[in-house]
Parts: C-alpha cells; sequence; structure tokens
C-alpha cells in the first residue's frame, strides 16, 4: 500500500510546508580567500573606500590584527606581506576609521583592533546568527492574545 500516490490535500500540504520552511542557506566558506572577500566587503561599507588595493592593503592588515592581538607596525607589514611605508599608512587609516588603536611601549607603537571592530569583525567573519524558525515565534494555536 505505501506504492499508493499521496491524497490530494497531504500533496498539497507537503508541498506548502517546504515553501514556506525552506532549507537553510550553505555555511560560510572559511578558506582565507573567502574570509578576505568578506573583510574587504565590509570595509568598502565602514571605510567608505572604493580603491581595491586600498581594500586589499586594509583587509591584509586586519586579517593579520585577528590572528595576532598586538602587533607592532613593523610586524604587521611583515604579515600582510606590505612595504614598511604602506603598513604605516594603512595603520594610520585604519586608526582613522576607528577600527584599530595603538598605545607606545618603550620605542614602538602597537596597534590592535577596538572591541567595537572585533565585535563587527566577528559577524563578518562568522556569518549572521541563525534567524530563529517561524515556529518557535508563533504562539500555539489554541492561545489568543
Amino acid at each position: 500500500m505505501s506504492d499508493l500516490p499521496d491524497s490530494l490535500p497531504t500533496a498539497f500540504a507537503r508541498r506548502l510546508a517546504e515553501r514556506d520552511n525552506p532549507p537553510p542557506p550553505p555555511p560560510l566558506s572559511m578558506e582565507p580567500a573567502a574570509v578576505q572577500a568578506r573583510i574587504e566587503a565590509w570595509l568598502r561599507t565602514t571605510g567608505h573606500l572604493r580603491d581595491t588595493r586600498s581594500l586589499l592593503r586594509m583587509g591584509r592588515m586586519v586579517r593579520a590584527l585577528m590572528q595576532h592581538p598586538e602587533r607592532t607596525t613593523a610586524q604587521l607589514a611583515e604579515a600582510a606581506g606590505l612595504p614598511a611605508r604602506a603598513a604605516a599608512r594603512v595603520a594610520v587609516r585604519l586608526n582613522g576609521f576607528a577600527i584599530t588603536t595603538w598605545e607606545y611601549r618603550g620605542l614602538y607603537r602597537f596597534h590592535r583592533l577596538t572591541r567595537a571592530a572585533e565585535d563587527a569583525l566577528l559577524l563578518v567573519v562568522m556569518g549572521p546568527p541563525p534567524a530563529p524558525s517561524p515556529q518557535a515565534s508563533q504562539s500555539p494555536a489554541g492561545e489568543q492574545a
């Protein structure tokens, strides 16, 4: 008897249930290139940048600061693969956008991400939290508000 097709109302109800509850989107890729692209897109909206070279450099520096909490300008330049002067310019721009902050320790200036930038970057890299299911937000059928 399992060979018999479902009745029309049952098949229609199943189709509507699948339409109203689509499968979740695929998870975000954690490949370095994909993470870099998401960081650059975030920087484009945060800093109103349109220059692709600046976005690439700033994204590399932000990613280096995500991997190591504090770094000197020379360490950032090495980690991001940038010349020292370019790294210094990018560090100043990141500070101007309130993405990084810095402090002197002895002869060296140490850069780190601001708390707000860390919180924003966590959402950028990991993706937004999943939306609550529509069934959880609805009240049971018998209750009236």
